[in-house]
C-alpha cells in the first residue's frame, strides 16, 4: 500500500486554537493525572520490596546452612 498526500485538513490545519470562556482550563496536574498508570498498578513497588526481601532472606539462611556444613 502506498503512502500518498491528502489534503483533508488544509482548511482548518491554521486556524487558532480554541480556548472556552466558560470552562477554565484544566490544571497540568489533573491533565497528567489522565494519563498515569492504572490504579491496578499501585502497591506494585510493594509487592517487588516484600519479594526481594523474601529472597534476601532465603539467601541468607543457605549461607547460614552452608557455614554450619562445611565451616566457612
Amino acid at each position: 500500500m502506498a503512502l500518498h498526500e491528502t489534503h483533508r485538513y488544509d482548511d482548518i490545519i491554521d486556524m487558532p486554537h480554541h480556548v472556552s470562556r466558560r470552562h477554565p482550563p484544566m490544571s497540568r496536574h489533573k491533565r497528567a493525572a489522565q494519563f498515569m498508570p492504572f490504579a491496578a498498578l499501585s502497591g506494585y513497588d510493594r509487592v517487588i520490596e516484600e519479594t526481594a526481601r523474601h529472597v534476601e532472606e532465603e539467601v541468607a539462611a543457605r549461607d547460614a546452612q552452608y557455614d554450619r556444613d562445611f565451616g566457612a
